[in-house]
C-alpha cells in the first residue's frame, strides 16, 4: 500500500500488557501503527513488536499542547491518521467516604479528561473512515466497592463516547469504547483469586483486548458507532443472587 492508502493508527498508553496488545493486533490487520507512552522505552518496545513499520513517540496525555503537538507530527510525517486508540487510564482504589479530593481529581484526569482532550484535538485530524477507541470498564457500567472514583470517571467516559459518536456521524468519524472485565496483567497478578467468580472460569487475556480494538478499527466494523463492546467473560451478566 502507498503513504497515503496504508490505515495509521495511533495507540496511547503502549506500554505493555493491554496498550502493547492493541498496538500489535492492529498493526497484524495491515496498519501503519505509532505507539505512544510517557515512557519512550515502552513505546519503542511495542512499537518493536508490531514490526518495522512501526514507531515510537513520547506523549503526556494530561497536556493538551503534548497531546496536540504528537499528534500534528504523525500527520506531518503520515499524512493522515485513521484510527485513535487510547488505552490510557488507572485505578485508585479506596472507599468513597475516605477518598481525598487530590485523588478525586487525579482520578478524573488520567480516566475521563485526557480521553476528551486526546478526543477533541483528534476529530478534526481524522481521514474519513477514521475511528476512535476508547479503553472504559465494567466498573463504568455497574457498582463496584472502592472504585468510587474510578467507576465514576468510567461511566463520564462511556457518556462522552455516546456523544462524540453522535457529534461526528455524519462525518463518517466513529467513535466506540471496549469495557474490559478482569484482564491478567502484570500489575494485576493478585487478581487470580478471581477465576472462580467469572462464568468462563477465568481472566481474560490482553490480546483479547487487543482483537477488539482491532475489530472496531477494521472496514468490518463500519456501522458500529456509539457503543460499549463488554469483554469480561459474561462476569457482568451473571445475577449475583444465584449460584450458577
Amino acid at each position: 500500500m502507498s503513504r497515503g492508502e496504508q490505515r495509521v493508527a495511533l495507540v496511547l498508553g503502549c506500554g505493555p500488557d493491554i496498550g502493547r496488545a492493541c498496538a500489535t493486533q492492529i498493526a497484524m490487520s495491515g496498519s501503519r501503527v505509532v505507539c505512544l507512552d510517557r515512557d519512550m522505552a515502552a513505546a519503542q518496545a511495542s512499537a518493536r513488536a508490531c514490526g518495522p513499520e512501526a514507531s515510537a513517540s513520547v506523549v503526556d496525555v494530561t497536556d493538551r499542547q503534548s497531546v496536540r503537538t504528537a499528534l500534528r507530527d504523525v500527520v506531518d510525517r503520515w499524512g493522515r491518521i485513521d484510527d485513535i486508540v487510547n488505552v490510557v487510564g488507572g485505578s485508585i482504589w479506596g472507599l468513597a467516604e475516605e477518598f481525598t479530593d487530590d485523588e478525586w481529581d487525579r482520578s478524573m484526569t488520567i480516566n475521563l479528561r485526557q480521553q476528551w482532550v486526546v478526543a477533541q484535538e483528534a476529530v478534526g485530524l481524522l481521514a474519513p473512515g477514521g475511528s476512535v477507541v476508547a479503553i472504559a470498564s465494567v466498573s463504568g457500567l455497574t457498582g463496584a466497592p472502592r472504585h468510587g472514583a474510578y467507576g465514576a470517571a468510567k461511566a463520564g467516559l462511556i457518556a462522552l463516547v455516546k456523544t462524540l459518536a453522535l457529534e461526528n456521524a455524519a462525518r463518517g468519524i466513529r467513535i466506540n469504547a471496549i469495557a474490559p472485565g478482569s484482564i491478567a496483567t502484570a500489575a494485576r497478578t493478585s487478581d487470580d483469586g478471581l477465576d472462580a467468580m467469572i462464568p468462563m472460569g477465568r481472566r481474560g487475556e490482553p490480546r483479547e483486548i487487543g482483537s477488539v480494538a482491532a475489530f472496531l478499527t477494521s472496514h468490518a466494523a463500519s456501522y458500529i458507532t456509539g457503543q460499549v463492546l463488554v469483554v469480561d467473560g459474561g462476569a457482568s451478566v451473571k445475577h449475583t443472587l444465584q449460584a450458577v
